[in-house]
């Protein structure tokens, strides 16, 4: 899928946690309780709602690709479309059988430059006019 065949709408909402995620503080990260969810897990929601996450095997996938290429922020500043999709696709997944996967993500910046290169491949596809 390319990003032109995904909806707009979907990802003007992803992209509208980016300034959020990007500045967020470590103790806005932490859940307190349903009236607070953090950013950070709101996008994961977000992921879900929208359709982003793809549904492949992404362990296989990640055997293919390698786990350092996989976990590397100079992947992402190639990535398309399609690899941005399984690359969080597989982070979520990960962190469902490696608890604090998805915070080390976070700490580490990682998740603020996925979302800055899916802003820059958006507008890339919607150019401003």
């Amino acid at each position: 899928m390319t990003i032109n065949e995904f909806p707009k709408e979907h990802l003007e909402t992803i992209l509208s946690q980016y300034y959020r995620i990007a500045n967020m503080k470590p103790e806005e990260a932490v859940f307190v309780s349903s009236d607070n969810i953090p950013s950070h897990l709101q996008l994961i929601t977000i992921f879900d709602i929208t359709g982003f996450f793809e549904a492949f095997d992404y362990i296989a996938w990640t055997e293919t690709q390698g786990w350092d290429k996989v976990i590397s922020p100079d992947t992402l500043a190639t990535a398309d479309f399609d690899t941005l999709r399984k690359l969080i696709s597989t982070h979520i997944r990960t962190d469902r059988f490696v608890g604090g996967h998805w915070d080390k993500l976070l700490t580490s910046g990682y998740i603020a430059k996925f979302l800055g290169r899916l802003q820059d491949l958006y507008n890339e596809a919607y150019p401003q006019s």
